[in-house]
């Protein structure tokens, strides 16, 4: 008898605590507009950084958005504002030059920060994880500038406005590009950095990692099928942090690769050719 009571008590407790919330792992609501001030603290500290945002057919946000009534129109505008500010800044603080076709080239020695001019307010050891598998071709650097597959591959699907799902009547932004890369693919940091968060087969990016650089950049990796790294390691620039795999929502294997901008106003996805060696082109 006694043992009956304390199935039901248990059964009562699951019931409430699932309705309460406190047994449902919280996700990413459908719109923005369903986000508390809790929630944003939450999917802040959790490292949420979404991979692409949807649109409906009169430029409405679904999902994904920075904001409530996020139109596409603002989300356009705000990318290129940003890609702006971007190259502006690798071409007068970080020697990048501009070729004939705008695509953007890293100087030829790596980009290091003297400890007293990294970014304020943001602390990163004088010395990082000397992995047992390390990649010297990235060299000693604090901006990512190579594809962190370490060679030159084609992209699946791009940066931007790029999906148009006729279908559902809505259009899809790509915050990354996608490079192909077979299942089991070494990954490797492309610069050196804290690892700020572990994703484990979470809806949208499957197995994933997010890395927080020096120069004020995060990367973001998805899709994962493997993750070597643990939240708050400090890695080096070259340091094997996982290997490529198809986890999560995809409709093959390969690399979802993303850039962020650090700012006041949140982490703002850039293009991150301009973090790769400018040979990558478009898969046909």
């Amino acid at each position: 008898m006694m043992r009956w009571g304390i199935i039901f008590v248990f059964v009562i407790f699951a019931h409430t605590a699932t309705h309460a919330g406190f047994l449902v792992p919280m996700e990413f609501p459908k719109t923005a507009s369903d986000l508390s001030f809790v929630d944003r603290m939450a999917l802040d500290a959790a490292g949420y950084a979404p991979y692409e945002s949807e649109y409906d057919e009169d430029g409405n946000c679904i999902s994904g958005c920075s904001y409530v009534k996020m139109k596409l129109e603002d989300q356009i505008a705000a990318m290129e504002r940003w890609n702006a500010f971007v190259d502006k800044e690798l071409e007068e603080d970080y020697g990048y030059t501009k070729t004939e076709e705008g695509a953007l080239v890293p100087p030829s020695k790596p980009i290091e920060f003297p400890e007293d001019n990294r970014p304020a307010k943001t602390e990163f050891p004088g010395e990082y994880k000397q992995c047992s598998v390390q990649n010297q071709n990235f060299g000693n650097t604090d901006l990512p500038s190579k594809s962190p597959l370490g060679y030159v591959t084609c992209i699946s699907s791009d940066y931007g406005v790029q999906r148009k799902m006729s279908w559902y009547k809505t259009t899809k932004v790509h915050h990354g590009i996608d490079l192909r890369a077979k299942i089991g693919t070494p990954l490797y940091a492309p610069a050196n950095g804290t690892v700020v968060t572990v994703f484990n087969m979470n809806a949208s990016c499957g197995n994933g990692i997010i890395i927080k650089h020096p120069s004020n950049y995060r990367t973001q990796y998805c899709h994962l099928n493997e993750v070597l790294v643990s939240r708050g390691d400090n890695v080096s620039a070259g340091c094997l942090i996982g290997y490529t795999g198809n986890t999560g929502p995809t409709t093959g294997p390969h690399l979802h690769y993303a850039v962020q901008k650090i700012t006041s106003e949140g982490n703002q996805p850039v293009n991150p050719r301009k973090f790769m060696e400018p040979e990558h082109e478009m898969c046909h």
